[in-house]
């Protein structure tokens, strides 16, 4: 606690450094300017006071006077000259104006340095590197922290915004938002799908009557991984059900879409007769095991190329071959 008053009262001297004119004050007694040392002047026929833009300090072991206040990268002799331009975390090294170890320069001063979750007293402390051109971190409450929709990497020198549905990553922390995880881009987890409409990742129905906000919930009920019915399972009143047209089919059931004699297929889930017999998938299109080509089944006779007795021959052979 000690560190942390100690800390609060040298940011204090800090402004106190960069006010009022006794930073310039020499000590002089005078009546007028002459009787002042070089660029000084008599304030008030009372004392001296260097001019604006020097410093009263030692000029070398036996005299003092008005030096000339430094700017960073600026020609110095003693610390007071860089400490009056850019704060009390500066230093006169080496002949040049500079800041002071664990400190950084910022808008023309000197301030220390704290990284991600360590005390603050201005936004100014909080520093990223040189490479970051928009701030990305405050002084809140006393502590550095990111800004909204960052978060903190490399002990705290860093901030990362974070990234939504398709947007590059660099790890899964990064990936804002439920069943996010980072494969390059942010991506959704095994057993989650994403909404594009919302650009977010929802949670997979795992069966049919499973609770759901969202069709695409529903979507990996609609046939099956290697052959999709798409559409088939909807979210309806609250739950995945199979949707019209559409019926359930096996164990645990899936919903596909219901392909009569005649049309085109892909599984024999598909396929079921106008009376919901179970039919066949046979070259790409639905046929049925007992039943006959009939209008209902068949869509008219009209619609055939070969005379019913055919037809009926034909998938006869077929369910034999078959079974």
């Amino acid at each position: 606690m000690r560190g942390w008053y100690l800390f609060l009262a040298v940011c204090l001297l800090d402004v106190i450094a960069a006010q009022g004119p006794e930073k310039r004050r020499t000590g002089n007694v005078c009546n007028s300017d002459v009787e002042c040392p070089d660029n000084a002047f008599c304030k008030q026929s009372s004392y001296c006071v260097c001019k604006d833009g020097f410093v009263y300090a030692a000029v070398n072991s036996t005299h003092k006077g008005c030096l000339k206040e430094a700017r960073n990268g600026e020609e110095c002799v003693q610390h007071i000259q860089c400490h009056s331009t850019m704060g009390v975390h500066s230093e006169c090294s080496n002949g040049i104006c500079s800041c002071a170890t664990n400190s950084h320069l910022e808008t023309d001063r000197c301030y220390e340095t704290a990284v991600i979750g360590e005390r603050c007293v201005v936004d100014q402390n909080c520093f990223l590197g040189e490479q970051v051109l928009d701030r990305q971190a405050f002084c809140v409450r006393g502590y550095c922290t990111c800004q909204l929709q960052f978060s903190p990497r490399d002990n705290g020198t860093r901030c990362v915004r974070d990234a939504l549905l398709g947007e590059t990553c660099e790890d899964n922390l990064q990936c804002a938002g439920p069943g996010l995880e980072c494969r390059g881009t942010c991506r959704c987890r095994d057993n989650w799908v994403a909404h594009t409409e919302i650009n977010a990742c929802v949670e997979s129905a795992k069966m049919l009557n499973d609770s759901c906000q969202y069709d695409v919930q529903c979507e990996a009920l609609s046939g099956v991984a290697e052959a999709k019915s798409v559409g088939a399972a909807l979210c309806l009143g609250g739950v995945c059900s199979c949707g019209y047209n559409a019926r359930p089919v096996g164990n645990p059931a899936h919903c596909w879409h219901r392909r009569r004699p005649g049309q085109e297929c892909i599984r024999d889930e598909e396929c079921v007769s106008e009376e919901d017999e179970p039919g066949y998938c046979l070259a790409g299109r639905c046929t049925c095991k007992t039943c006959t080509p009939d209008a209902r089944d068949f869509g008219g006779a009209s619609n055939l190329s070969a005379p019913p007795i055919y037809v009926a021959a034909i998938l006869s052979l077929a369910a034999i071959l078959r079974h």
